[in-house]
């Protein structure tokens, strides 16, 4: 009863309605401490270091926004008789997003830490808590952008502006929390859903946050919505050989909200699962004005060698193509390394 309130209770924080949107990744499980800290270690091995890497909206412009991440965490066992099985998490990551057009760049970089508590033995049931310590960094280059006052009355916009414009770089603490829950159902399920808060003390985004000059009346103020991330993962183990990873992210922050859903096969060859073969299906759906619509259609393979992963992911721009009549892509490469994998209990879904 226990694991299927704690299930229920997360899940439903996920639907809670709680202003800019973040970086997201189809292959969001790769880095899935940067959605919610408590999923910090939460894998099958000592330790991982994971990259990805994406580009975005090709074909819609000539540079496309472009983003990367890379994140290691790390397992520390309590080595407490009466906390036996119970152990601390903890991880670094940074994060990168460039809209080059503008030369747009968002950079954070955190350090996360969880705790993970053993409920039951058999079922290896945890629950997870995780906190992250970040900063972010954001700036923009204001030679790429151009005002009405510049515009010389003919064909350019080559005049001098005389705009109000304050420095064009500027840093903001960032704190997420997040809990996790992690159990097996039956011999064959495992299903892990956790839920994490974001911008927990609303920053203050504005550039003209510490602006000085008398000449300037506008606002000075544009915090951060509060956002609320939900995943969750199951796999099902059809055989020695086969597994399949349903997978969910829910993401709401001010006026965005993104589903991201997939579904995953994994085929291993070899008694010893030194290889495998990954492949799935997924979508992203988005909030219009007034309804939710499929934004992409995506498509992945990975493979799997001893204890590295390399995984391929294509997005169709489906409400692109709609919407402007020319579709548009995305790509993403991810690299996964877990050391000295340890088949005790939690699940790794890489895609």
């Amino acid at each position: 009863m226990f694991k299927i309130s704690v299930q229920v209770f997360l899940l439903l924080m996920i639907f809670n309605v709680i202003r800019a949107q973040d970086v997201n990744f189809s292959q969001f499980n790769t880095v899935a401490p940067y959605y919610n800290p408590a999923f910090t270690s939460t894998f099958t091995g000592n330790f991982r270091v994971s990259s990805i890497h994406r580009n975005q909206w090709i074909g819609l412009q000539e540079r496309p926004i472009s983003s990367f991440g890379v994140l290691g965490d790390i397992k520390f066992d309590l080595g407490f008789q009466d906390f036996k099985n119970d152990y601390f998490g903890a991880a670094v990551y940074f994060i990168t997003d460039r809209a080059k057009i503008f030369d747009w760049n968002n950079n954070e970089i955190s350090i996360l830490l969880s705790y993970h508590k053993l409920l039951e033995k058999s079922s290896a049931n945890y629950l997870s808590v995780g906190i992250g310590f970040g900063i972010t960094q954001r700036s923009i280059n204001y030679d790429n952008i151009y005002f009405e006052d510049q515009f010389d009355g003919i064909t350019n916009y080559s005049g001098t502006s005389s705009e109000l414009l304050p420095a064009n770089i500027y840093s903001k603490p960032e704190i997420k929390f997040g809990l996790q829950h992690n159990t097996a159902l039956n011999s064959k399920l495992r299903i892990q859903s956790g839920v994490a808060l974001h911008y927990l003390f609303k920053p203050n985004l504005s550039l003209y946050n510490n602006f000085e000059d008398k000449d300037y009346t506008g606002s000075k103020t544009i915090l951060a919505n509060h956002k609320i991330t939900g995943i969750l993962n199951l796999i099902y183990n059809v055989n020695s050989y086969t597994d399949i990873y349903p997978r969910l992210l829910i993401t709401n922050q001010g006026q965005h909200f993104m589903i991201n859903t997939g579904l995953s096969f994994r085929r291993s060859f070899y008694t010893l699962n030194q290889t495998a073969f990954h492949s799935g299906v997924s979508t992203r759906l988005v909030k219009n004005l007034n309804s939710i619509v499929p934004a992409d259609l995506g498509l992945q393979v990975g493979f799997e060698i001893k204890n590295f992963i390399i995984g391929l992911h294509y997005d169709f721009g489906i409400k692109d193509a709609i919407q402007y009549k020319s579709p548009t892509h995305s790509m993403e490469i991810s690299f996964t390394l877990i050391s000295n994998y340890d088949y005790e209990g939690y699940i790794c879904p890489s895609f």
